[in-house]
């Protein structure tokens, strides 16, 4: 099976392509400014790396967000496009748990990104042994298991007693002080997740079989648009006041 996998959420435009059955894999990585402009070069680039043409693609997967609304949206229409042109399955990958995956093997880890507007996306992902006070924090706040905006004061105040056992990764670290938490490694895989990864968490979603309806699939937004939020009454996230954003 030959699965390319797209990530748009951040400022990299990321793909990959990895082909399960010889193991063979090609991936790329490029800071844009407008998705658009390279997406589908990158993806050019990969399936000549391999030898590959495009309609011998056999699934996609979607870094689905949450992150840049911008990003998402062009990330989701050419995988949809694809899928459709294709009649491939598309399968939508939390950007953040792709984030999170190659750094589990240091325990429990605090994927987090920039949301704007002074909040952060998180996702924990736990170890196979979390500390009895982690089980005590994932149990009185069991949103911090999915992806979700918070407040970073607040949502370091939650974290303050365990923070010695996360490792934390992503943009909204440094972004944020308040979270209390500071990187342990300055690899680029800190702030984006890879394609590749994406891919491979692409291939388990696909061999359980959950894919996506592709006539209603949509990128993960957690909060509302700017526009939507000057049209429309403001929403509360986790009991406050909601301040979304888009790029």
């Amino acid at each position: 099976m030959k699965i390319l996998a797209i990530d748009t959420a951040t400022q990299l435009c990321g793909v990959a392509i990895l082909d399960t059955d010889s193991g063979r894999s090609a991936r790329r990585q490029l800071a844009v400014t407008t998705h658009s402009d390279m997406l589908l070069s990158i993806l050019s680039d990969c399936l000549a790396e391999l030898g590959l043409v495009i309609k011998e693609l056999d699934a996609v997967a979607l870094s689905a967000g949450p992150g840049s609304f911008t990003g998402l949206r062009i990330g989701c229409a050419t995988a949809k496009g694809l899928c459709y042109a294709l009649s491939i399955p598309l399968v939508m990958v939390s950007s953040l748990r792709a984030l999170a995956e190659p750094h589990r093997a240091h325990g429990s880890v605090l994927a987090a990104q920039d949301a704007f507007r002074g909040q952060v996306y998180v996702q924990l992902v736990p170890s196979h042994n979390p500390s009895p006070q982690l089980v005590s924090v994932l149990t009185k706040h069991p949103q911090l298991l999915t992806d979700a905006a918070w407040r970073p004061a607040e949502l370091g105040t939650i974290l303050r007693e365990v923070a010695s056992e996360l490792w934390p990764c992503g943009g909204g670290i440094a972004r944020y002080p308040e979270l209390g938490l500071s990187l342990r490694s300055q690899q680029p895989s800190e702030h984006a997740p890879d394609p590749l990864v994406l891919a491979q968490l692409g291939r388990t979603l696909l061999e359980s079989g959950q894919t996506a309806h592709l006539a209603s699939a949509l990128p993960t937004y957690v909060t509302v648009s700017a526009a939507e939020e000057q049209s429309a009454p403001s929403t509360s996230v986790l009991g406050k006041e909601s301040a979304a954003w888009t790029r």
